[in-house]
């Protein structure tokens, strides 16, 4: 509170201002897009205007209202038997595939041609071509008639390609629909009844041709079945004459139990045959000479393995062990059957050897039997037996080749007839599955058809886009302008509120002086001095010292209220009791002398700069208690030359140690180098700038410019700023309330009201580079 107590009167609701720069915001809040929307309302409205005064007539007059026109087909998944009265599902095996194939013949070529003959007399404005929309008709223009097309190939485009004509099937319901999308409903109506008509004549006709070439061929294959029963009942009641039965099984058994005697008799014969030539052997050599035992060795093997049982046996074991080696390589080795097969093989060879020691033995007993009698008679009668058994076996293997050849014969024949009873019977099966299939396909003809009309074209659905597109035109329209409004305000560089000061620049931001068009009238004098106040506090707390001694008000162009801003902070501070003097440091277009209605031609900054003594050149307010050094326009040809003089600083600086407070009022910083003397002389800058005129890229040029040449810029005083914005935003409605102590307020504030009010008709009528007089 020291720096405060420096000031004599403290303001009335006056706020304290926070002056730390905020830092850089990376993003701009919504607020700020809804502020600059808000502030551009009028192209918001334009636009909306524009579009919607375009858009909504021509939507309502060129967009129609589209009817979907449906008709459907019925295709029953389910039939009744007309005998039984059951439920079948006929011959449809998968009842989703077949409609779909149904559906796929409606848009079949063969459909689609029948449609276009029907229709192609009706004069429909469907099959001409004729563009109903507006596009249709620019397109038309732009590209030239276009070819006629055959009927047949603009309903195939209408399906395939447009989409105009849809034909599916329903996946929950028995129902082929047919559906075409236009303007003209009639026409619709009359295209897809067609389309129906014309699929169900084709059924029909498919459906009968079907049934007919179905029952042709049932009827052939009845014909042909019935000739071949017939030829084979014949065939084998011929081969069952010889025998007198068409059974010859137990003929066959007879047979083979007859052919099984004879073999068995025959080994039996072979067996005595052989037993005959080895004694007539034996006989033969033991009376001429004894048998070697080589020879005698090779006799013995020789018999046994002339031994009907030893030959026996020895086939089946070869023939066991080959069933065994086949087994083996089709069977797996943990296989019971193989198992056996091996088991029975060891049992044979045992056997076999068995039966070659008995063979052996019983050679043993010949040989000594014939060894042991000799003569000529016993090999006689054994020789007549030998002759005896030959004859025998060959009668009995004459008799056993012809039985052999009639069981075979006989096994043939019952083979031949098995086979023919057997083609028989199936056949007859056969013959009596095609006589049923004949009477149900005659059956299904009397009852409903499968396929059926369920409804003919109808409206299904109207689509009418043009609210939709009015809601579209109308939301395009505002999000068009408000994106219009939004992009101009960001292009606008104007500096507006002190927050657009802050971000953009990072500037401090010293105070505001509010606009006189958001402040009643009756409030206005004391908002503009509280502005001031409030400036005053804000420069004082700027440093230790307070108010810097010379203070350089400038701006970065023309009428942005410098000057205005400079006389009244002056009169504030001369007010406030301090003991000010106010430079008018602008040679080329001096202002102060005209808004202080000081006598003309006075030139006392020119006089003090050329050698006069300050004390004849300075000019006094006497209502005020403010010194000035004035300037007029003949200074302008030499003012940099004056200004970059030595002694002007040096005279400066002397005067300033006789007053509290020296305010110099420069040039526009981006205009004329002066400002940037008066800055070096004065050490400390105050840029002001106007609301809604002064631009960010001018106020950083301007300030980075003051600092290049190291003057300290202590801030920036935005003018002409909306209330609602101020820094004394709270000011304007505490007064509001206390109207009452109006009387009361200070004198201070009255002779600055005063001064205002003692200048209205020079201020009204200047040229000068504010746009906001009344605030002086």
């Amino acid at each position: 509170m020291s720096e405060l107590d420096k000031y004599q009167e403290p303001v009335v609701g006056q706020e304290l201002v926070n002056m730390q720069i905020p830092p850089e915001q990376g993003e701009e809040p919504s607020s700020d897009m809804v502020a600059g929307i808000l502030r551009r309302w009028y192209i918001v409205f334009l636009i909306f205007l524009i579009i919607s005064g375009i858009g909504l007539p021509a939507i309502w007059m060129t967009v129609k209202p589209v009817f979907n026109v449906t008709g459907a087909i019925r295709v029953a998944p389910i039939l009744a038997d007309i005998l039984s009265g059951e439920q079948d599902r006929g011959e449809i095996s998968n009842y989703e595939n077949f409609k779909n194939t149904e559906a796929e013949k409606i848009k079949s070529n063969t459909v689609i041609q029948r449609v276009a003959d029907d229709l192609v007399d009706k004069n429909l404005s469907f099959f001409k071509d004729e563009p109903t929309d507006l596009v249709s008709k620019w397109k038309r223009k732009l590209l030239g008639p276009q070819p006629q097309l055959e009927p047949a190939m603009k309903l195939k485009n209408a399906i395939v390609d447009d989409g105009i004509i849809a034909v599916g099937a329903g996946r929950n319901d028995e129902l082929i629909k047919i559906t075409m999308q236009s303007a003209n409903l009639a026409e619709a109506k009359q295209i897809v009844d067609s389309f129906i008509r014309a699929y169900m004549e084709i059924e029909v006709v498919s459906s009968d041709e079907d049934e007919n070439r179905k029952l042709a061929v049932l009827d052939n294959r009845r014909d042909f079945l019935y000739e071949r029963i017939e030829n084979d009942r014949q065939t084998i009641y011929q081969l069952g004459q010889e025998y007198g039965d068409v059974v010859l099984q137990g003929r066959q058994d007879m047979m083979l139990q007859r052919v099984a005697s004879l073999m068995d008799t025959l080994n039996r014969v072979e067996a005595e045959r052989l037993k005959l030539e080895a004694q007539v052997k034996l006989l033969e050599r033991t009376r001429e000479q004894p048998i070697p035992a080589a020879e005698l060795l090779k006799m013995r093997q020789d018999y046994i393995n002339q031994d009907p049982t030893v030959v026996a046996f020895t086939g089946n074991i070869t023939q066991l062990e080959q069933d065994i080696i086949v087994a083996r390589q089709t069977l797996s080795p943990t296989n019971p059957e193989l198992s056996r097969k091996t088991e029975l093989l060891g049992i044979l060879k045992e056997h076999l050897e068995e039966r070659k020691k008995e063979a052996s033995s019983a050679f043993d007993n010949l040989v000594a039997k014939e060894s042991a009698e000799a003569g000529n008679k016993e090999l006689v009668t054994i020789r007549s037996q030998l002759e005896q058994t030959r004859e025998y076996e060959n009668s009995l293997r004459d008799t056993l080749s012809k039985q052999d050849i009639q069981t075979v014969q006989t096994g043939r024949k019952q083979l031949t007839i098995q086979e023919l009873q057997d083609r028989l019977d199936s056949t007859k099966e056969e013959y009596s599955l095609v006589l049923k299939r004949i009477q149900a396909l005659e059956l299904q003809r009397k009852r409903p058809a499968r396929i059926s009309v369920y409804y003919n074209a109808d409206i299904a659905e109207i689509n009418d886009k043009r609210v939709k597109f009015t809601i579209a035109v109308v939301f395009g329209s505002l999000v068009c302008g408000m994106g219009l409004a939004y992009l101009r305000d960001k292009a606008d560089q104007s500096l507006r509120t002190p927050d657009d000061v802050a971000k953009r620049i990072g500037i401090r931001i010293i105070g505001t002086t509010t606009s006189l068009n958001t402040v009643k009238p009756a409030l206005l004098p004391e908002q503009i001095v509280g502005d001031y106040q409030t400036i005053r506090t804000n420069l004082g707390l700027l440093g230790a010292k307070g108010i810097p001694k010379k203070l350089v008000v400038t701006s970065p162009n023309m009428k942005e209220g410098k000057t205005t801003f400079a006389v009244n902070l002056a009169t504030s501070l001369s007010e406030s009791g301090k003991k000010v003097l106010l430079i008018d440091g602008d040679l080329r277009k001096p202002d102060v002398a005209r808004l202080l209605n000081l006598p003309k031609g006075s030139r006392g900054l020119h006089d003090v700069l050329c050698g006069v003594k300050f004390e004849q050149a300075v000019f006094s307010v006497a209502s005020t208690g403010l010194d000035v050094l004035a300037a007029d326009l003949h200074d302008a040809a030499d003012a940099y030359e004056l200004l970059a003089l030595p002694s002007t600083a040096k005279r400066i600086n002397i005067i300033s140690r006789m007053y509290d407070h020296v305010i110099i009022d420069t040039p526009p910083a981006l205009v004329f180098p002066d400002a940037l003397m008066w800055a070096k002389i004065g050490k400390a800058v105050v840029l002001v700038s106007y609301a809604g005129h002064t631009t960010m890229p001018d106020l950083k040029e301007a300030k980075d410019r003051l600092s290049q040449i190291g003057v300290k810029v202590l801030g920036t005083v935005l003018s002409s700023v909306q209330a609602e914005h101020s820094y004394y935003r709270q000011g304007h409605s505490y007064y509001a309330q206390s109207v009452e102590g109006r009387e009361n307020t200070r004198v201070s504030r009255r002779k600055l009201m005063f001064s205002m009010e003692d200048t209205p008709d020079y201020i009204e009528d200047s040229d000068s580079e504010t746009d906001e007089p009344t605030e002086v």
